[in-house]
């Protein structure tokens, strides 16, 4: 079976296919939930995405990256108001982030000089 896909030729995942009553998939050009009317990807897609993507968190980072630029495009052709590319950010892919803190650095690094020490 294979993936629809849009104008641009890219393949489209479940996630913004109208396939049904209930599902959380996003509603263009305004970008909200049509299960539940949140801003799109609401907690219950990002439930969804995250399940689907789960052994390719890069891939889904893609995606959504994908999907922002979308998102953006449809708020500026629309001219919904001013765009913030940072709340946008926020709202499509800074909660892929992987829940671990970032590794040590290797021993026998030097840490970086604090701006204090520059000067």
């Amino acid at each position: 079976m294979t993936r629809p896909v849009d104008r641009a030729g890219r393949a489209r995942s479940a996630a913004v296919r109208p396939d049904g009553p209930g599902r959380h998939v996003a509603a263009r050009p305004a970008w909200r939930c049509r299960a539940c009317a949140a801003p799109w990807p609401c907690q219950p897609a990002k439930l969804s995405l995250r399940r689907e993507y789960a052994h390719d968190r890069p891939a889904l980072a893609i995606y959504l990256c994908l999907l922002m630029h979308d998102a953006i495009a449809d708020a500026l052709r629309v001219g919904t108001g001013t765009v913030d590319p940072a709340a946008y950010f926020t709202r499509f892919l800074a909660w892929t982030r992987h829940d671990r803190p970032p590794p040590d650095p290797p021993s026998g690094s030097s840490p970086a000089a604090a701006p204090s020490d520059l000067g």
